[in-house]
């Protein structure tokens, strides 16, 4: 008796799997048929790209002004990890020689 059932719930298992991956199919399917008009029809709207070479050059001179603002702020973020950092050793060093005198 549980082996019948057992089957029956096998087959159901198995059907649902297919109509799952029937369903995953249609939908790909679905979505590439609306999708790829779609950027066909955006790649040939334009017609003209000045538009956007001319927005992209623009946008790449730009940011080219930024980049030595942003080395320098770069060099002073470094600086003051270095300090920093000295003077974490320096400490260490302090106090393992402050250690090391009375023993």
């Amino acid at each position: 008796m549980f082996k019948n059932i057992k089957n029956k719930f096998k087959g159901l298992a198995q059907r649902t799997k297919k109509a799952t991956r029937a369903v995953k199919v249609a939908a790909l399917g679905l979505f590439l048929s609306v999708a790829s008009p779609a950027v066909t029809f955006a790649q040939n709207a334009a017609g003209d790209y000045t538009a956007g070479t001319t927005a992209l050059s623009t946008v790449a001179e730009e940011i080219a002004k930024y980049v030595p603002i942003v080395v320098k702020l770069c060099y002073a973020i470094a600086g003051v990890v270095a300090i920093i950092g000295a003077i974490s050793v320096y400490i260490a060093i302090i106090s393992t020689c402050f250690l090391t005198q009375f023993y």
